[in-house]
């Protein structure tokens, strides 16, 4: 039979308070010491938060101001912005020019014959569309004297790819037609127009320009005519046929710039003056005067930057003084007062901020001599007249003190960037071997000023950088030598995967020595051109490899460089220093001088201190491991104390059962005693 018993039964005696009051006293100075410890891992990991967000907040400013671009910026204003507007780049210099806009660039249209209903039926086969330049002249018979329609040349653009759609059953009406050539992407609108009499169906070319104009050629599977006016052929225009209407010719745009000619396949001029887009909107009469372009630089961009890493560097000293001053008047002091990572952050920063920029050789060496100074609460302090002064006077100078800059004194290199790696210094450069394309050169086959191309020897296969073309099928016809340099360029590049890869080639024809070239665009040992079938007599077109490219190879710094194509990369002290040698001499190429600004070292220094293996993080994982040590402390302290009321509550049981027995036994004596005859007192 079960044991049951009630503590205190016994004895009379609160067991249970007595219990838990020896626990709780037990229980009270370990759990404030924890709870003290863990309120304070807990404040010092918040602390360390609040540090991580500003350093990564600051980091963020610091990214952008690594960069030389972000202290540069210009802008350029006309007196007449229905002619003209401009957007400039960094790369923009400070000048005045005279601009007439003498025509606009236009694409080519090219329009069918009217039809009744959009559903009607055109006809069937494949359309095949080329791009390049028309020498087409429009008939005019009510001119005086009359003109004649002349379709006299058409010269293939090598930098655009033939397309060719399948008209079939599904696809063979005008509206048909019009759905299959927008759907195919190939670089030509088409639309359906009603006149007011009938439907008609137009093809524009989506780019402008005259090497952009259209020539249509037509396979007819219906009658087999593929150049009369029935059937799919009614879509062709070529030399052989104008069954389509040129209603605009394609146009570039024609422009003087201070007096000389310009022309542009776009109304986006781009590279006629460095680092200034030119947006032609309308075309001036002969009579109308030209138009001024002013283009300055803005130093209010330079003094932004400077300005903006100042006062983000000072919301990031308030965040470091919030949690490490000391409150003398309350004697509080903040949750890192003292902290040996905060300190050494702090360290760090203000050695970079006061240090001289290693590197640099020009007027200013650091940011005292632009004017900013640090205070004694660490946070820094701009004079805005001498700051000013020296952006006026050298605003490059003062970029310099914040971005990471390569600087070169030769021509023929251009520098392309460095690496966190990267040492401050000057670092000659030296060119053993220039990067060269791989190119395939075919033999002499007795050019005779013409080339014949039929089914006989239409198809070849090539691989252009190890990519295989597949095989390729050259228009049939009677071509030039650069003629048909150009059909073979434009059909190589035109092979898919060619496209997916970017690779491309240039092929020229030489007339002296009449034989073609292929020449990869790439330069490197990567860069290859291989010729892999050939059908027919191949115009001096053979299977087999071409020449091979090499890498450009020197040194940086007097230390052997890594060559990819025309790319040359830095080691040892020159690590991650890239350069690109578009020079094709040998020999020295002068020195880089490469800089690391304030910014672009401090981001250096907070990515070290943010990586999962830096200070920063090793101190809050640190901090969070004790705050796991305090739960695990409070676990044990639980298990120790329960074992103790265990012990504790089954003494005072056992103590209550015998006071319990005991006064069993003394009030069964007493009732003994008490039932025991009285003894009588004898009287005196």
């Amino acid at each position: 039979m079960a044991n049951i018993s009630s503590p205190g039964i016994g004895s009379g005696l609160d067991i249970n308070g007595l219990v838990t009051s020896v626990i709780d006293a037990e229980r009270a100075p370990t759990t404030n010491r924890l709870d003290f410890k863990e309120a304070t891992f807990q404040a010092e990991l918040s602390a360390y938060g609040s540090l991580k967000g500003a350093l990564s907040t600051f980091q963020g400013t610091l990214s952008t101001l690594s960069f030389t671009s972000a202290f540069r910026s210009s802008s350029a204003e006309t007196n007449n912005l229905d002619v003209l507007t401009a957007d400039v780049s960094d790369a923009a210099a400070d000048s005045s020019y005279s601009i007439k806009v003498n025509q606009l660039a236009q694409a080519q249209t090219l329009v069918t014959s009217g039809f009744e209903n959009i559903t009607d039926v055109v006809g069937a086969g494949t359309l095949t569309f080329k791009f390049g330049a028309t020498d087409y002249v429009k008939g005019d018979p009510d001119a005086d004297p009359v003109v004649a329609e002349s379709y006299n040349s058409f010269i293939l653009n090598p930098e655009k790819s033939v397309e060719s759609l399948e008209i079939d059953e599904t696809n063979n009406t005008l509206q048909g037609i019009r759905d299959a050539v927008n759907s195919a992407d190939i670089g030509v609108t088409a639309s359906i127009i009603y006149d007011g009499s009938a439907y008609r169906l137009t093809f524009v070319s989506q780019e402008t320009g005259a090497d952009n104009s259209l020539e249509v050629t037509v396979v007819d599977s219906g009658d087999a005519n593929n150049t009369d006016t029935n059937g799919l052929s009614r879509l062709a225009f070529n030399s052989s046929a104008t069954n389509l209407e040129q209603t605009l010719d394609g146009r570039d745009a024609q422009l003087t710039i201070n007096g000389l000619a310009v022309t542009s396949s776009t109304n986006v001029v781009r590279e006629a003056i460095t680092g200034v887009t030119l947006n032609l909107k309308e075309a001036q009469l002969e009579t109308d005067g030209a138009v001024s372009l002013d283009v300055k630089r803005s130093d209010s961009v330079v003094a932004n930057s400077v300005r903006n890493f100042v006062t983000e560097y000072n919301n990031f000293m308030d965040t470091v003084n919030s949690l490490s001053n000391y409150d003398a008047e309350n004697e509080q002091g903040g949750i890192l007062l003292g902290d040996s990572v905060l300190r050494g952050i702090t360290t760090q920063f203000r050695r970079e901020i006061n240090d001289t920029i290693e590197g640099l050789s020009g007027v200013f060496q650091n940011i005292a001599d632009i004017g900013i100074t640090t205070e004694n609460d660490g946070k820094l302090k701009i004079d805005n007249e001498r700051l000013d002064a020296a952006i006026k006077s050298d605003p490059d100078a003062v970029a310099y003190l914040f971005a990471a800059a390569g600087q070169l004194d030769a021509g023929g290199v251009n520098f392309i960037g460095s690496t966190a790696e990267s040492q401050a210094g000057n670092y000659a450069i030296n060119i053993t071997q220039v990067a060269t394309q791989g190119s395939y050169v075919g033999s002499s086959f007795g050019y005779s000023g013409s080339i014949v191309v039929d089914t006989t020897n239409d198809a070849l296969a090539f691989a252009i950088d190890g990519i295989p073309t597949g095989t390729i099928t050259l228009s049939n016809g009677t071509y030039t030598g650069a003629e048909l340099a150009n059909e073979l360029q434009v059909r190589i590049n035109g092979a898919q995967p060619l496209k997916d890869e970017g690779v491309s080639v240039n092929v020229s024809f030489d007339n002296t020595s009449e034989l073609f070239t292929i020449t990869s665009t790439r330069y490197g040992e990567a860069s290859k051109v291989d010729i892999s079938s050939v059908e027919g007599g191949g115009f001096g077109l053979s299977v087999g490899n071409g020449v091979v490219g090499v890498n450009v190879e020197g040194t940086i710094g007097n230390q052997a460089a890594t060559g990819d194509g025309r790319i040359l990369t830095g080691n040892v002290d020159a690590a991650g220093l890239q350069i690109e040698v578009t020079g094709s001499e040998l020999g020295r190429y002068g020195s880089l001088s490469f800089s690391r600004g304030i910014a672009d070292k401090l981001n250096s220094l907070i990515d070290e201190m943010l990586a999962a293996d830096g200070t920063l993080e090793s101190r809050i994982d640190g901090v969070g491991n004790r705050i796991e040590g305090i739960s695990e402390q409070r676990i044990a302290l639980d298990s120790r104390l329960l074992a103790l009321e265990e012990r504790m509550r089954a003494k005072f049981i056992a103590m209550d059962i015998l006071v319990g027995q005991l006064q069993n036994t003394g009030n069964f004596l007493q009732q003994q005693l008490d039932s025991l005859p009285k003894i009588a007192v004898r009287r005196k």
